[in-house]
């Protein structure tokens, strides 16, 4: 999930987009596709992720230790574990 809650220099979190919209996503493919879809992390909104990829340095390397990169940091490692891949898979999305 993207651009998740993030928290301010004063220590309050904004909620721009709302949140749980992942968590969802992930039980309705689980449940279309009788299989575990898990929501693998959010990812906070974090000036230092946009001004990384504006500048091609990822977060992970120019701040290490922001709640961003060790959240993009946990979900690699879970894929990087995941098992069998499902590349190509068709996903029964809806609109």
């Amino acid at each position: 999930e993207n651009m998740a809650a993030m928290t301010l220099p004063d220590g309050t979190v904004l909620d721009m987009f709302g949140s749980g919209g992942g968590q969802v996503l992930a039980e309705r493919l689980s449940e279309a596709l009788s299989y575990p879809v898990p929501l693998l992390g959010s990812v906070p909104l974090d000036v230092n992720l946009r001004t990384g990829g504006d500048e091609g340095t990822p977060v992970v390397w120019s701040h290490p230790d922001s709640t961003t990169a060790e959240e993009i940091q946990s979900i690699a490692s879970q894929l990087l574990h995941s098992g069998e891949s499902r590349a190509g898979q068709s996903l029964p999305l809806f609109v």
